[in-house]
This record gives C-alpha cells, sequence and structure tokens, in this order.
C-alpha cells in the first residue's frame, strides 16, 4: 500500500480498498466540520447579534416612551429599562426564527461551495488511486472511465452527506453511493501485477533475439 501520487506507481486491491476508507474518513470530517461551521456557528453568532440589537432598539424606544410619559416627575430609569426588557422579549423571541433563518440563507451558498470543494478534492485524490489500481490491473479503455465515474459518485456523495442528512435526503441520494462503489468493482477486483508483467513483455519484445552462425 502506497500513499504516493505516481501514477507510474502500481496500486495493490488493499491498498486502493484502505486509501478508499482513509480518504473517505478524512473528507467526509471535512464536510462535517465545514457544513456544521457555515450552518449553525456562523449565522447562530449573526443570528444573536441581530437579535441583541433588535432587542436594544425596542428597549431604547421603550425607556424613551416611558420617559416622556413621566413629565418631569421622578423617573427611575433602571426600573425603566428592566420593564422594558421583560417586555421586549415576545417580540424578540418572535423575530428570533426570521432571524436565524435568513441568518443561514446568508451563509448557505458558502456552505455549499466548501462541500463542493471537498468533493473535488476527493475525488481527484481517489481517481488517482484507481488509475494506479487501474494500471496494476491491466484495465484499459471503457472500464477505466467506469471505474473515474465511480470514484467520483462516491467522493460526492460522501462530501455531500451532511447536507443530505440536514435535509432528509440521506437515502433519496443512497443509490448514488451504491453505484459508486459498484462501478468501482473493476478496480478493486482485477488482477495484480499486470503492469509489471506488461513492461517486463515489452521489454522482452524489444530485445535483439538474432543470433550469428
Amino acid at each position: 500500500m502506497s500513499f504516493s501520487l505516481d501514477l507510474t506507481k502500481p496500486l495493490s486491491r488493499l491498498g486502493l480498498a484502505i486509501n478508499t476508507v482513509l480518504l473517505g474518513a478524512v473528507f467526509y470530517g471535512l464536510s462535517v466540520g465545514a457544513y456544521y461551521y457555515m450552518s449553525h456557528t456562523l449565522p447562530e453568532s449573526g443570528a444573536h447579534a441581530k437579535e441583541a440589537t433588535v432587542k436594544a432598539a425596542l428597549v431604547e424606544k421603550a425607556v424613551a416612551k416611558a420617559k416622556t410619559a413621566a413629565k418631569g416627575k421622578a423617573f427611575d430609569e433602571k426600573a425603566a429599562v428592566a420593564a422594558a426588557e421583560a417586555a421586549a422579549e415576545p417580540e424578540v423571541k418572535k423575530q428570533a426564527k426570521d432571524i436565524h433563518h435568513h441568518a443561514v440563507e446568508g451563509w448557505a451558498p458558502f456552505a455549499i461551495f466548501l462541500l463542493i470543494l471537498s468533493a473535488v478534492f476527493f475525488a481527484g485524490f481517489l481517481s488517482v488511486y484507481v488509475q494506479r489500481r487501474a494500471n496494476d490491473g491491466g484495465l484499459k479503455g471503457l472500464w477505466i472511465f467506469t471505474n473515474h465515474l465511480g470514484a467520483w459518485a462516491l467522493a460526492g456523495f460522501v462530501a455531500f452527506y451532511p447536507y443530505l442528512a440536514a435535509h432528509g435526503l440521506r437515502n433519496a441520494w443512497a443509490p448514488v453511493f451504491i453505484g459508486g462503489l459498484v462501478l468501482l468493482l473493476p478496480a478493486l477486483f482485477a488482477g495484480e501485477g499486470h503492469h509489471d508483467h506488461d513492461h517486463d513483455h515489452d521489454h522482452s519484445d524489444g530485445h535483439d533475439h538474432g543470433h550469428t552462425h
């Protein structure tokens, strides 16, 4: 097994299997972290800041109104602020859902962009290992295309899994994952050492067999 990206180096069946699992784990983790950060951490931080701004505006307005109503009489500002904050809570909670929704929508394109990057890099690395395995297994022509298609399908599903799970689309897109695995089977179960054998055969064919009698 080798983690080299050199296409000329052969890769065994076990090597492809282990590399696929390790790459899947790494990029799945990156996708989960990126998606959570973009769909929860940043939006919630922005939403809380917006809620605080809305609450402050409501309290300021209520206190100013109460102060005006006092008409020069003794005015307890601390009590007025406390009362205004308590009165503002229902309105803030009412707006909180919309505020959070808009915050999530604002960061959604960035979340998708990071998932696309994860899928592209995962598929790119996996394609290298698939090509090395195909070379070692002596696979040529259409088989190579189908194996790479399987690698990209598998990588896309794994990278976008957090998004699919969050939107209830996991089962609907599961055939993509299964199809990717099926398309990888030719490379996974192809023979080993064909690359070296073909190289030796070509070398022997190019050798001068002429003899002088």
